[in-house]
């Protein structure tokens, strides 16, 4: 008899490592790996993106122990084998990623095993993530435990082979997970020995100067010292250590500043810049801790430049509250220098939203950046959607928990790149507070009722005139469909979705409308009074929270704020005649997921992953 079993790795973007069971070989098995997405593998990029290795191993449980699959085609790519040895009794549908012989899972409890040193060879961008996956309907969905830390270090020279780090608190040895949990982690805790405080990568040794990153996978927790060391051999080429605060969550790709080893072999963990456009550029970014970073100032996901930038500077800051923030409080220090610009955070980070702007000598605004100061996104699987994956919050929202303010966000008028503020509390239709005194609206005409003088204008709202958008045509009728997807439903340059994520499709074939699939229906959803939202769990996906806050709109006549807490609109990249389509859910539990109107109205954004998350393998016996 066969058991045919589907195997996922699920994971919105970053990651990947007791008591030994004796195995009975009887028939070898083969395990055929096969994933849908890019985002969850056991090698990674920068860019939190992952794939199979060769030489991983998954550790499998069955009825009389465990059993172990190796890799045996497929490195590299979303589709893969594993074979195996021989085994007696069954699949239980529990499985761990990498394998090491003392895993093992009793009840609720996974014994996980984090070992003191990994043999990399050269394979740099295996980063190990540790993962859980057990099985739901005949698949088995990975979810990580834990997040990775990574290391980049510029002409390091020949002959390294080894980089060491040393945190305050355990990284390596037994650790335990809670299965009984939605999304069980292993967590750090006080070290029982100063070894369990280091991890070493071994690596073949560099056969000539070399930039390399390194990545280290590291259990959920905080840190507050931080020691590293390049070894040649027996031979210790640099050292580092300080006091140095990172946090670390469940999936968590932690990128620290690149280390500029020199001529000289010196370098120092502090000072580095962040690169946010390393792995992409995109018209907003995220940033989740305090530092410093920079991006490239090309147009959106395009190469092309914005022109001859001559200065940068902040335009707003807000905390999406009612509380205004001083200027410098989310974002300081912007400079532009070589085609980047460069900022810094507070010393203690602060979550929020800010908007940079390059300009040219006549201090004309050449392109502007939405910078996204909050914790990483989760990705939330849709149903009916061959693993579509939606963020777990609004553009711009700093929570995705039902009734917090953070979970609001930001509001944008269809087609531009550029947000403006929603409200300022979960129990008032007041608008935020920000830095900024923003200039009134104007109406839309053959002067301002264009791109280029949104690009220049980023904080003008414009009301429509005589075909219901804010982009000017002189009749009746929108054009420029393609302002947020080409025509081949690609991410355009003025998408403000962050990289990775765009504005989803909409309509009956949209990513909402699919999702609901069968159960397809206008009125009967659960409206929370008291959070002023619904939580879409079970209708659009299986996460156990789907927050959508009725966050409101503006008025696409006059750009005044309304509806809070009476309904919420959500954008689509579709477009519809003249309007464009959009989720709407209202507070008597009404829900249209392809409504349309009108395109100079300002709503919200839910993001798609471009690439989606969702990976898959199926385990045949």
């Amino acid at each position: 008899m066969k058991k045919l079993l589907s195997v996922y790795a699920l994971a919105a973007g970053f990651f990947l490592g007791g008591c030994a069971v004796e195995e009975v070989p009887v028939t070898e098995h083969t395990i055929l790996a096969v994933m849908e997405g890019e985002l969850t593998r056991t090698s990674v990029t920068d860019g939190g993106v992952f794939s199979w290795s060769a030489g991983d191993q998954v550790w499998l449980q069955t009825t009389n122990g465990s059993v172990v699959g190796t890799l045996s085609s497929g490195a590299g790519s979303s589709r893969a084998s594993f074979s195996t040895g021989g085994f007696i009794g069954e699949l239980t549908g529990k499985a761990v990623y990498p394998y090491n012989a003392s895993h093992s899972i009793s009840d609720d409890e996974l014994c996980f095993v984090l070992p003191a040193s990994y043999d990399l060879g050269s394979n740099l961008t295996n980063a190990n993530a540790a993962m859980y996956g057990v099985d739901v309907d005949g698949t088995i969905r990975f979810n990580h435990l834990g997040g990775v830390m990574r290391f980049v270090f510029r002409n390091a020279p020949v002959g390294t082979d080894r980089f060491q780090l040393t945190l305050d608190k355990k990284i390596s040895g037994v650790f335990s997970a809670d299965l009984s949990e939605a999304l069980p982690v292993i967590e750090t805790s006080a070290a029982s020995s100063e070894s369990e405080k280091t991890v070493t990568l071994n690596f073949d040794a560099l056969q000539s100067v070399s930039d390399i990153s390194l990545y280290v996978p590291l259990p959920v927790g905080t840190y507050t010292t931080l020691g590293l060391e390049l070894w040649a051999g027996d031979k210790s080429l640099w050292s580092y250590s300080n006091t140095v605060t990172n946090k670390i969550g469940r999936k968590t790709l932690k990128l620290m500043p690149a280390v500029n080893m020199g001529t000289s072999v010196e370098g120092d963990i502090e000072g580095g810049v962040v690169d946010l456009s390393e792995n992409g550029t995109a018209n907003s970014y995220i940033v989740s801790a305090a530092g410093s970073y920079k991006f490239t100032t090309v147009k959106g996901n395009s190469n092309e430049s914005v022109g001859a930038v001559a200065s940068a500077e902040v335009l707003w800051e807000s905390f999406g509250t009612d509380v205004t923030p001083n200027v410098g409080d989310l974002v300081k220090n912007v400079s532009y220098k070589n085609g980047e610009v460069t900022f810094q955070t507070a010393e203690t980070f602060k979550e929020g939203n800010a908007v940079i702007a390059a300009k040219d000598a006549s201090n004309k605004i050449l392109w502007s950046w939405h910078i996204w100061l909050t914790d990483q996104p989760e990705g939330q699987v849709c149903y009916n959607n061959a693993g579509r994956t939606m963020m777990d919050r609004n553009l711009g929202a700093t929570s995705a928990t039902p009734g917090d303010v953070g979970a609001l966000g930001l509001l944008y008028q269809w087609g531009r790149k550029d947000p403006f503020l929603g409200a300022s509390s979960t129990s008032s239709s007041a608008v935020a507070k920000s830095t900024l005194t923003w200039p009134s609206s104007v109406r839309s005409d053959s002067s301002n009722g264009t791109i280029a003088y949104t690009t220049a204008k980023p904080t003008t709202f414009i009301s429509y005139s005589n075909n219901g958008d804010w982009y000017y045509t002189g009749t009746a009728l929108s054009t420029e469909n393609t302002r947020w997807a080409e025509s081949s439903c690609e991410k355009s340059i003025y998408d403000p979705c962050p990289v990775g994520w765009r504005v989803p499709d909409g309509g009956i074939n949209g990513v909402w409308s699919k999702a609901l699939g069968s159960s397809l229906s206008f009125s009967d959803y659960p409206y929370s009074s008291t959070n002023k939202g619904m939580n879409f769990s079970g209708k659009f996906g299986s996460a156990s929270t789907i927050w959508y806050p009725a966050l409101g709109y503006r008025d696409g006549y006059n750009g005044t704020f309304y509806g809070f807490g009476d309904r919420g609109y959500y954008w689509s990249a579709s477009p519809c005649s003249s309007t464009a389509y959009c989720l709407l859910l209202r507070n008597n539990g009404y829900v249209n997921p392809s409504c349309d109107i009108n395109r100079a109205y300002g709503l919200s954004v839910r993001c798609v992953r471009v690439i989606d998350e969702v990976a898959g393998a199926n385990v045949e016996e």
